[in-house]
This record gives C-alpha cells, structure tokens and sequence, in this order.
C-alpha cells in the first residue's frame, strides 16, 4: 500500500513540473511581448535596438535591459540617448518587475501616459530631454506606489501640476524643470515630505510661495529658479534645516529677507539674484 501511494505522489509531482516550467516562461515571454510591442511604435534611425528580436524567449542580454538574477524578469531599462523616436506606448505595462525606466535624450513625442506609473514596483522614471507635449495627466501621479524618483525636465509640458502628486508619498526626487508649467505652486507639494531634491525651475509657475515648505524637512536642494513668483519669501524657508542649495533667482519675488534665512548660513549655495530682495544675505550667498 505504502508502494503504490509513493507512486501516486511521484506521478503527480511529475505533472506540476511542466505547469512550474510553463509558468516561468510565460512570466518572462510577457517581458519579450512588451518589449517587442514598445519598439514596435518606435523609429530606431541607428538601429540600436537591433538584439530586440521576438524569437529571443530571453530578453536580459537585449540592448539596455537588465535582469533580476534569480526570477530573470526586467528590473531596468535604459535607453539613454539612443535616437529613439515615436510614441512611449504602453507595452512598458507588460513589464510587472520593472524598477528602473530611463527614456532620456531621446526624441520621444505626444503625450504621457496616465498609465506609465502603473507598474507597481517602478521606483525611478526618467523621461527628460525629449519632445513631449501636453498635460500631465491627473491620473499619472494618482498611481505613484513605490516611485521615489521621477524626472520629466527638458520637454514641452505644459498645464498645472497635478493636484495627485500628493498621492507619491515616497518620492525623493522631482525635476519637471525647463518645461512650460504654469499656474501656482499649489501648498500640497510641500506635503511631500521625503523629498530631497525638487527642481521646478525655467518653467511659467507664477503667485506667491506658499506657506508650509518647512514640512520638507528632508529636502537638500530647491530650484524655483526663472519663473514668474511675486511676493515675499516664505518667512519659514530657514527651517529646512537640511538645505544645502537653493535658488529662487529671476522671478519677482521683493520685500525683507525673512529672518530664519540666517539659519542657512551652512547652506553652500543661495541665490537670490534678479529680485527686488532687501536685507542682508547668510555669508557666502549670492543675491
């Protein structure tokens, strides 16, 4: 009796090991359909993407993938300033284990995706220096999970920035400079408070600063730098305690340095220049 039942076990763990291999290699033949569906949109004038070929059931040694060791699903793409031009399509989707998406220096055009940052385990999103157009839509940051670093400088972006950008708790790092924002810096970025560098300069943001920036108590660097902001400066802006560069130079910012200014004075660089800013600056500033 005790033969036949070991029998029986071995018959049936002979049948999963098919349904365990066949899992696996449709797991990683997502990733080749959404690579080879993303290229499809793209022109390519250098053909650098000439290893992206659908009948390679492995894509971890394609042109700017790499691979986790173990599950051999795509953690991170990096198409750098390869010439690529067209439409970012949403064959990314595909790529559930991503963590790292990098499409800078490229030619990329339209607009963003309200579905980019639907990847679940995307913690770092690159897409600066293209041609993109158009609104960030609401719904984009509204599906920040784990993003902590999010770049979309150097394009053609325009619009407001979305009031869902609250919902990227974990952020870190934002650069939307040199793009054409408009509208007020709205007080719920400051509610971001693990961000350490935000970079929002050569944009049209234009109203006061608002009040509340010394909940970013983790923030490094701030560039408001070239935009059109009226008003005085936040009278709380030297209780970032943490601030080792700002610049808020080129606007239309006046009135009296607020006294916790004097609490930067280990901050390396603070530029005020092109205002119409009175009082006396923290050593070694420039205004």
């Amino acid at each position: 009796m005790g033969a036949v039942s070991l029998v029986v076990l071995l018959g049936c763990c002979l049948l999963f090991v098919p349904i365990i291999a066949w899992s696996s290699d449709a797991t990683l033949n997502d990733d080749v359909l959404g690579l080879i569906v993303f290229k499809a949109n793209l022109r390519d004038p250098r053909d650098s993407l000439s290893s992206w070929n659908e009948d390679d059931s492995n894509p971890c040694k394609w042109v700017g993938v790499k691979c986790d060791n173990r599950t051999n699903r795509v953690t991170e793409l990096n198409l750098e300033g390869l010439y690529l031009s067209g439409k970012i399509g949403r064959g990314l989707l595909q790529l559930r284990s991503l963590r790292m998406l990098s499409l800078s220096r490229n030619n990329f055009s339209g607009g963003i995706s309200p579905d980019l940052l639907r990847i679940a385990t995307l913690q770092s999103l690159d897409l600066s220096q293209n041609n993109l157009s158009g609104a960030i839509p609401d719904a984009f940051f509204a599906q920040c999970r784990s993003v902590r670093s999010v770049s979309l400088a150097g394009n053609r972006l325009s619009g407001e920035i979305p009031l869902s950008l609250s919902s990227c708790s974990k952020i870190a790092s934002l650069n939307l400079s040199s793009n054409q924002f408009g509208g007020a810096i709205h007080s719920d970025v400051w509610s971001l408070n693990g961000l350490r560098s935000l970079d929002l300069s050569f944009n049209f943001f234009s109203g006061e600063i608002p009040a509340g920036i010394d909940k970013l108590y983790n923030l490094r660097t701030m560039s408001l730098r070239s935009n059109r902001l009226v008003g005085s400066l936040p009278a709380n802006l030297g209780s970032c305690s943490q601030l080792n560069s700002v610049d808020l130079g080129q606007n239309l910012l006046s009135g009296e340095l607020p006294e916790s200014t004097r609490n930067l004075s280990a901050c390396a660089s603070l530029r005020l220049d092109r205002n119409s800013l009175t009082g006396e600056s923290p050593t070694g500033s420039a205004r």
